[in-house]
């Protein structure tokens, strides 16, 4: 069972500041805290890799990329339908989020601008997903749930503000996307 909304309410508050003001001051309790976390999920790494390697097996025409980084909140791995060096420019790409905080999990995506073969600016699909990108976002979820017991974190919950501060992200403007995944989640490989 998936945790309630005040319930995640109440734990991404333990793992982010209130304020922007704290979260530059290295030795606040929520920064020590979800420091603490990614330390834990850092040790017990090759689920996420294992996850990984099943993914592959199971979309062997796409390119997948490790997409976490230690300032946010989520594993996330990016799912690129091409495979090849160098690679095509695609026309999307898919990223699974894996919470590191709750017991939760999001697939969107992201479309781009192109220049030539030089990728521009980027565009975030949230759930409900483009009809193009849907059928390859279910197998992605389905083994999410399946390695990790995990449950989607429904659009409408995702889109709750909430009173913290993530990266540069500040409230009123802050989710609990923001919190439980990835406050800049088009800034991928």
């Amino acid at each position: 069972m998936p945790p309630s909304t005040n319930e995640l309410l109440t734990l991404v508050r333990h793992y982010w500041p209130a304020s922007y003001e704290e979260s530059l001051d290295d030795a606040h309790p929520e920064l020590k805290r979800r420091r603490e976390r990614w330390a834990q999920v850092l040790q017990e790494n090759e689920r996420w890799d294992d996850f990984r390697r099943q993914l592959g097996m199971r979309l062997p025409d796409f390119t997948l990329a490790e997409a976490s980084t230690t300032s946010q909140a989520s594993l996330r791995c990016a799912v690129y339908p091409a495979k090849g060096i160098p690679m095509q420019p695609v026309p999307w790409v898919l990223v699974g989020c894996l919470s590191i905080l709750a017991p939760v999990y999001t697939v969107y995506g992201i479309t781009f601008d192109y220049e030539g073969r030089k990728r521009g600016k980027a565009h975030l699909h949230l759930p409900p997903l483009p009809v193009a990108m849907s059928d390859t976002a279910r197998i992605i979820a389905r083994e999410l749930e399946a390695h990790f017991h995990v449950t989607a974190l429904p659009p409408e919950v995702a889109a709750l503000p909430v009173p913290v501060a993530v990266e540069w992200t500040r409230p009123p403007q802050t989710t609990l996307f923001d919190a439980l995944f990835d406050s800049d989640p088009t800034n991928i490989p």
